[in-house]
Order: C-alpha cells, then structure tokens, then sequence
C-alpha cells in the first residue's frame, strides 16, 4: 500500500494536473508544520465536519491527513458536558482555573479537547483496533495516515456506499469486535455512526473521537455505548431489513463491570436483566462491610482512622421516599393551618363573676385602738 502511495505521489507530483494532487495554499493554522519541515505541501480539503477541517496534505513524502480542530465559537457539538464529565488534565493549578471556568481555565478546557483525540487514538492504536495511524500532533493539528479504498484513493465513509445484505452484516460484525477492543481499552467512542467510519481497502476503520469518553470516570458511558451500537445497527438494517436487534451493548457492558470482557470476547447477544432489588439493610450492609475494609487498609498503612470510623456500626436511619416526605409536609401543613384557625376565632364571653360582701375597712385612733368603718 506503501509502495502504491509513492507511486501516485510521483505520478501526480510530474504531471502536476489529474488524480489527488493539487497543491494549494498553506493554511495558517498548518504554517507551523511546514516550519518545522514536517509538512511539505497541502493538496486539497478532504471534509468538514461540526469540529474539524480535514485536508489532503504531503509530509514525509507520502500522503498524509491533517486535522485541523475549530474554536470553540465555530463548533457544533451539543452537549459537551455529557462527554467532558470525569476529564481532568495532570496540572493541578489548570484543573482548579478550568473547575472555575476562568479564562485561563476555559483556554486551558479548549486545550485539553483538542488533545483529547490525538491521546485516544495512540491508545486504540497500541491496543490493536483499527484507527488511522497517529504521527504527529503540533500546534492544535493532528497529523495522521490517510486511509485508501482498494483502489488507492480516499477511502469513503460507510454512509456514502451501498452494501449488500452479506457485506453489511460482515461489517457490522467487525465493527461490534472493534467496540468490544475500545471498551477493553477503556473508551467509548460516543459519536459512533456510519458518518465516522471509513471503508478502506482492508475493511472499517473508526475515527473522529475528540468526544470519547473514559467508562470508568464518566457516568454517561453506558447510555453512550447502548446509542453507539444502537447506530450500527440502525445502518446495517437498511440493507438486511430482517437483521435482528440483539443487546450487545448492554452484554458488553455487563463483562465490562464484571472484568471478564477481553479483547477477543466473543459476544453471544444474550443479555437478562437483574430484576431482584435490594433493601434498605442490604444497602447499609454494603456500606459497612466498605467502611471496615477501608478502615482496615489505613491501619495497616499506619494512617488515622477515617471519618467513616465513627457512623460505622451505627449507620444512619435510611431516608424517607419522596412520597413519604410529601405526605408528612402535607400533614405539617394542615397542623399549621388549624393552629392558625383556632388561634384566629373569636374568644366566647367569660361568665360574670360572682358579688363579693363587701369587708369593713379597720383604722386605728390615736390610742391605737381600732376602729371599724362601714
């Protein structure tokens, strides 16, 4: 493949008119590839999509793939948040700036989304799924392998080809193995669709994964994974109408918990529920049984117990369910109102009291003797 690329890189580079080479203007965004005399030529723009301009260049005598990632002002990814949750960068002074959104921190969370793909790729690359080819990343701009159909152009992405009902079940099954490697390698793609896959000349290749998210700190990597798979499927259904609709996702994510979903899991589309819930005690048992475990681990690192030392044994009482807690302000409610209305209603007469006889009043003369007036 190599060797073919060469050959149409100094086919086109003669004759300077037909096939994929028409050189164009640097952009300014890859001036400093070509400083650094990585990048010698750009050819033309391949795609744009809502994060990234992609474009054909030539570095390192071959062809070559640069991403260009847009500002964040440009951009149309919804709902960042969704996919930037458990993301934190190794400097701890940027990861304070970026948790209060000040403008160092919001340049330093455009930063860490720009690089966030070129470390993912490497990842799934040196785990074995099958990704474009990472060679460099300067200055914002990924430098990567460019992907050829089998006739050595510009691999198309899987929504612009028609596929038989066999080729479009064959490459749904590749494409489930390459997600079970990337959850094996701790990511989720996210995004995942027929609009970022490209078929070359050896089968799918995922890419775009600026929105991956790491299962193990985001909690929106099971729903993203479940809509992942849920995409390939919606794709191959378009050309094998009868295919089944199977819970590989939700079996996937069931080994993933378990550790026991390997790189080369053979996925069986059978997946049951856990329909049993657990009580109150069983939850506080639980609870316990981690608070012993953890005090035992700092006693035996000669740390101080923790505060969790202390409710150990005597757990708090469970709260109350919401409809419980509205049932006892409701009775507060009308215990205050019939305060206020006794306290409001007028108070009946109190009954006359009775005459008393009148007393004598004593005085005393001067001669100390005393006397009795009526």
């Amino acid at each position: 493949m190599c060797g073919l690329v060469m050959r149409l890189l100094q086919r086109t580079l003669s004759s300077g008119k037909s096939g994929l080479h028409r050189t164009m203007r640097i952009p300014d965004k890859l001036a400093t590839l070509a400083d650094y005399g990585i990048l010698q030529e750009v050819v033309r723009p391949l795609m744009s999509g809502k994060e990234a301009e992609v474009y054909l260049v030539v570095a390192g005598g071959a062809y070559r793939v640069a991403k260009i990632y847009k500002d964040a002002v440009h951009r149309t990814f919804k709902n960042r948040a969704e996919y930037t949750e458990g993301r934190r960068v190794r400097n701890s002074r940027d990861q304070r700036a970026i948790t209060k959104r000040s403008t160092r921190g919001r340049a330093q969370e455009e930063e860490a989304w720009r690089s966030a793909e070129a470390d993912i790729i490497h990842r799934l690359y040196a785990a074995g799924v099958r990704v474009p080819i990472p060679h460099h990343f300067i200055d914002g701009v990924l430098l990567m392998e460019l992907i050829l159909d089998a006739r050595g152009q510009p691999a198309p992405r899987l929504a612009d080809v028609a596929l038989s009902p066999q080729e479009a079940v064959a490459i749904h099954a590749r494409l489930l193995r390459e997600v079970v490697r990337m959850l094996c390698a701790g990511v989720v793609h996210g995004d995942l669709s027929e609009f970022n896959v490209l078929l070359s000349g050896d089968g799918p290749v995922i890419i775009d994964f600026p929105q991956s998210v790491d299962p193990a700190h985001n909690q929106n990597a099971r729903k993203l994974l479940v809509r992942d798979v849920g995409n390939l499927h919606t794709y191959v259904s378009r050309f094998a109408r009868d295919f089944p609709r199977r819970p590989y996702a939700e079996e996937m994510w069931e080994l993933y918990q378990a550790n026991m979903l390997a790189p080369d899991t053979v996925l069986t589309g059978v997946y049951r529920p856990e329909t049993r819930m657990g009580g109150t005690a069983s939850v506080e048992s639980l609870i316990r049984d981690a608070n012993r475990d953890e005090q035992r681990r700092r006693k035996s690192l000669g740390l101080a117990p923790g505060a969790a030392a202390a409710t150990m044994e005597e757990p708090s009482p469970p709260r109350l369910s919401k409809y419980a807690e509205k049932k006892a302000a409701m009775a507060r409610k009308a215990a205050e109102e019939a305060a206020q209305a006794r306290a409001a209603a007028p108070r009946p007469p109190s009954p006359p009291s009775r005459p008393t006889a009148e007393r004598p009043v004593e005085s005393r003369g001067a001669s100390g003797r005393s006397r009795r007036r009526r």
